[in-house]
């Protein structure tokens, strides 16, 4: 990693949560901010994300990207490319694609991304919140949670260099803003190859009803195209409903 690009990175030893230390600093485009733990990490809904030290790598970069709504509201699914890109390139495994944006080895989470978009001053600014089990144990994780996450070290059985793996991160990251929208094609293209809920059987849930359907294909916004039993369709979002396998955490 080049010395200008090290210095857009702070590490720290513990704060609340990256995206959170990152929202209150005034950083320039592509600010990285890292720490071995987290207080009060987050994940999608509010949800909390486990994150404790010397065991996982928790990250967020800041994006001001000049782009259309429309590109904007796929950088989250294109971020699940982008990690997933460097999980290969360290650790040799690729993990599939849990839409939207949760990374899954062995049908277990392994990975949460967390973006939040606001307006700066008439910008659009993006906060890009990764969070990886990297070297975690099954007695990392709080017992709800053993039979729906896992580990890199847990689905390999070797355990992982959490800071070559955050430098392959900031590299793929870069790769992505650097190339923002132009390159959307061929994030579109992988990101189908890896999604695993396609093909498969799923509970949409709405706040006002749960409904199984069958996963169809990712559309070029990536929403999901699903079958209802009656037959009808529905391009579903992720800001709408979340869904979930019908038999296990998938």
């Amino acid at each position: 990693m080049s010395e200008k690009r090290l210095e857009r990175v702070l590490c720290f030893d513990k704060i609340d949560s990256t995206n959170n230390y990152l929202r209150a600093m005034d950083a320039p485009d592509g600010q990285v901010v890292i720490t071995d733990s987290q207080s009060s990490g987050r994940g999608r809904l509010g949800r909390t994300f486990v994150s404790p030290a010397g065991k996982g790598l928790y990250l967020s970069m800041l994006m001001y990207p000049e782009a259309k709504p429309e590109d904007i509201s796929c950088i989250t699914a294109q971020t699940a490319i982008a990690v997933s890109n460097a999980i290969f390139k360290v650790c040799g495994v690729m993990p599939g694609i849990k839409w939207v944006n949760d990374l899954v080895l062995n049908r277990r989470k392994v990975c949460g991304i967390l973006t939040e978009l606001a307006l700066t001053d008439g910008r659009c600014r993006i906060i890009i919140g990764i969070g990886i089990n990297v070297n975690n144990e099954s007695s990392d994780f709080p017992p709800e949670l053993r039979n729906k996450a896992s580990s890199l070290a847990l689905a390999t059985g070797h355990f992982f260099d959490r800071a070559q793996l955050a430098a392959e991160i900031i590299s793929e990251l870069d790769l992505l803003r650097d190339g923002w929208p132009n390159n959307k094609g061929a994030y579109l293209e992988a990101y189908r190859q890896n999604c695993i809920t396609t093909g498969n059987d799923v509970l949409v849930i709405s706040p006002t009803e749960q409904r199984k359907a069958f996963a169809m294909s990712v559309n070029d916004d990536y929403s999901l195209l699903v079958r209802f039993p009656d037959g009808s369709t529905q391009n579903i979002s992720s800001g709408e409903v979340s869904v979930r396998g019908l038999y296990d955490y998938i």
